[in-house]
């Protein structure tokens, strides 16, 4: 008899806590996808079930399990709601009810209703009132008990201008005085400041600066600008203690063309054939970048290369896809473009691209180590194990 109770005991607290547990049943037959969970709370459960193909029971087993609450609409407030108001506090009851808080704060101060903590303003006294101003807001709050909020906007509404902050390292009229008699950073220790510092300074007033003699910037010289392309530009730099990039600067500023420069002129015999042939062949016949073909083109308006459509022979078609469009292109005296949609048309891959993995190659994965799977396949070990990681496949372990 004694056993007999313990197993009746027994089976009703494993019947309580089978209650009290989420019934996870429910929810683990399918598994469930990211875009039907964001629908939870969003739609109403009948209609993500009948959208799901699942139980209205699953949807809201599911919905319980991640605490979401189902939203509701605006309705008006009832009798039983509006007795509620001031007896919980408006986050509580909102929760209750299924309504945003500020709803019911907003209809418990229509209604005139108090909270259940009502929140009982600290009145200022003349005293207090007399010390705005006098110090910064943050240790006044500190001495009166008060938050530095609720001190600066009963400041303001007084019209008390706060108190000017003084920052102990200010500049001071004596050390304005020094700026522009000499150099910032001889000026610097005495100030016992940076050099950068006193440049900002200075600069901030407007005065000038004192120019080391012996440093890289400085003023040109007359003689100087006249020196500009008639050398290299490394050369000159060095000659005249500065850097290149501050000599081909003041050159490209004044127009002078680079020393024993390698750009030569456009002939009226080559502008002629702008536009009547592919930009690529005017390149390799010139010698000139395909860049600069583009340029000198669009500068004289002239309209890019376009002959008579021909038919594509079987012949090419074969070539199409073995190699990179670029040399399809350059040995069928065809642009690049036409290749290219010739190419996307016949359904080929580009071979300068990466190989697609096809499912022989994916049934490898994790037979035998990366290194020797990706010689088998002619990959990289890396392209291996990333495809293989992607898939989730374990490596192979030799046992």
């Amino acid at each position: 008899m004694m056993k007999t109770a313990a197993r009746i005991v027994q089976s009703r607290d494993t019947a309580r806590l089978a209650k009290r547990r989420p019934n996870r049943a429910r929810f683990t037959k399918s598994a469930w996808r990211v875009a039907e969970l964001k629908q939870l709370g969003r739609v109403p459960d009948s209609v993500l079930a009948r959208r799901t193909g699942r139980t209205i029971k699953e949807v809201v087993a599911m919905r319980e399990h991640r605490r979401i609450r189902m939203e509701t609409g605006p309705r008006r407030w009832t009798a039983r709601e509006i007795k509620l108001l001031g007896r919980f506090n408006d986050t509580e009851l909102a929760r209750r009810l299924r309504r945003p808080r500020h709803h019911v704060r907003n209809q418990r101060v229509a209604l005139r209703i108090p909270p259940l903590r009502p929140h009982h303003e600290k009145k200022w006294t003349r005293a207090e009132e007399k010390l705005l101003g006098t110090a910064q807001d943050q240790i006044i709050a500190a001495r009166l008990g008060r938050t530095r909020e609720a001190v600066l906007q009963h400041r303001r509404g007084l019209g008390i201008p706060p108190l000017p902050r003084v920052f102990p390292n200010a500049w001071t009229a004596k050390q304005d005085a020094l700026l522009g008699a000499k150099m910032d950073a001889e000026i610097a220790p005495l100030v016992g400041r940076t050099a950068l510092a006193v440049g900002q300074r200075r600069a901030k007033l407007g005065i000038p600066a004192v120019l080391d003699p012996n440093g890289k910037s400085r003023p040109y010289l007359p003689a100087e600008d006249k020196l500009l392309g008639t050398m290299p530009d490394a050369d000159l730099a060095r000659q005249m203690r500065r850097t290149m990039f501050a000599i081909q600067a003041r050159r490209i500023a004044f127009g002078i063309p680079k020393f024993n420069a390698q750009r030569h002129a456009w002939t009226p015999a080559q502008d002629v054939l702008l536009g009547k042939c592919p930009d690529e062949e005017i390149a390799r016949r010139f010698n000139r970048t395909l860049v600069s073909i583009t340029v000198r083109r669009f500068k004289l308006r002239i309209p890019v290369f376009a002959p008579k459509r021909r038919n594509w022979m079987p012949g090419e078609d074969k070539l199409i896809g073995t190699v990179s469009d670029a040399e399809v292109a350059r040995s069928l005296g065809r642009s690049i473009a036409v290749v290219r949609q010739r190419r996307a048309k016949l359904g080929r891959r580009d071979p300068t691209r990466r190989r697609e993995w096809t499912a022989k190659e994916t049934g490898l994965l994790g037979t035998a180590p990366d290194i020797e799977i990706g010689r088998r396949l002619g990959r990289t070990p890396v392209s291996v194990k990333t495809q293989r990681v992607k898939l989730k496949i374990p490596a192979f372990a030799n046992v």
